[in-house]
């Protein structure tokens, strides 16, 4: 017979580093922009960004994320 461990108490939280944070920003964007307003992981990205905005006004991270996300954006890419 198989046992389930199930761990009870912590509060769930995840942590996560500014490089990922913009990473699945980015991913999110990409996605809003290439799929329809109602397929299903275009509304899946709307909500994920609207919980990652949401969560960087708790913790009062947006200004970095808003400053990676302009390098990001603002970073040279060489031609092919």
């Amino acid at each position: 017979m198989s046992k389930v461990i199930v761990k009870r108490g912590g509060s769930g939280v995840m942590r996560i580093s500014d490089y990922w944070l913009v990473e699945v920003v980015n991913q999110c964007k990409w996605i809003l922009k290439e799929t329809d307003s109602n397929h299903s992981q275009n509304i899946r990205s709307k909500k994920i960004l609207e919980r990652i905005s949401k969560y960087l006004n708790q913790v009062g991270r947006i200004n970095s994320i808003k400053e990676k996300l302009k390098e990001e954006s603002e970073r040279g890419v060489l031609p092919i």
